[in-house]
């Protein structure tokens, strides 16, 4: 999602244009005065807390962040020491590789994967992959613009196709799928 190199005090020194997109957006860490920051005080203390601590050592610090939205996806901030082939002194601070990942978001199967697997419609491996990353059926027939009774009547397909009787069943069948790209 996002990836940056920042100083042991926050200050960004490497940005692609993508990353800084995502930054500039706000919903969970922000640009502010060429400084990395978090949405709320209260984690921007813990952020910056946890540059501090693996600029300073060889040991990378993960942290779990969310925006101020309700319901708005919640990340995994990875920060991990620059290195660069060289074991820092003691007390030497280093840069510090910032990686920011959406959490749960795991890579599933595509939606032409099950489509050619279980002979299931686009709008049903839509609803299937949308179910592997934790959307409700409320949620994806908003998102798709559909009745409930349409999507009820979409996974009662899916089930029937994939053979399978339960939500979390299916959850388990596909997410054991390697995906292809």
């Amino acid at each position: 999602m996002a990836a940056f190199l920042v100083s042991p005090s926050g200050r960004i020194l490497d940005i692609d244009e993508r990353s800084a997109a995502f930054l500039r957006a706000g919903g969970v860490l922000e640009i502010r005065h060429n400084q990395i920051r978090a949405a709320t005080p209260e984690f921007n203390d813990m952020l910056l807390k946890a540059i501090e601590r693996a600029a300073l050592g060889s040991k990378a610090e993960t942290l779990i962040c969310q925006g101020n939205a309700p319901r708005q996806t919640r990340y995994t901030l990875l920060l991990e020491p620059s290195l660069h082939g060289a074991q820092p002194s003691q007390g030497q601070s280093q840069n510090v590789a910032c990686l920011v990942f959406p959490l749960g978001r795991r890579r599933i199967a595509s939606a032409r994967q099950l489509m050619s697997m279980f002979g299931l419609s686009a709008a049903e491996a839509r609803l299937a992959r949308a179910l592997c990353h934790g959307e409700t059926l409320e949620e994806f027939a908003s998102a798709q613009g559909v009745k409930i009774p349409t999507v009820k009547t979409q996974l009662r397909a899916v089930f029937a196709k994939t053979q399978t009787d339960r939500q979390v069943t299916l959850v388990a069948l596909i997410s054991g799928i390697p995906p292809l790209r």
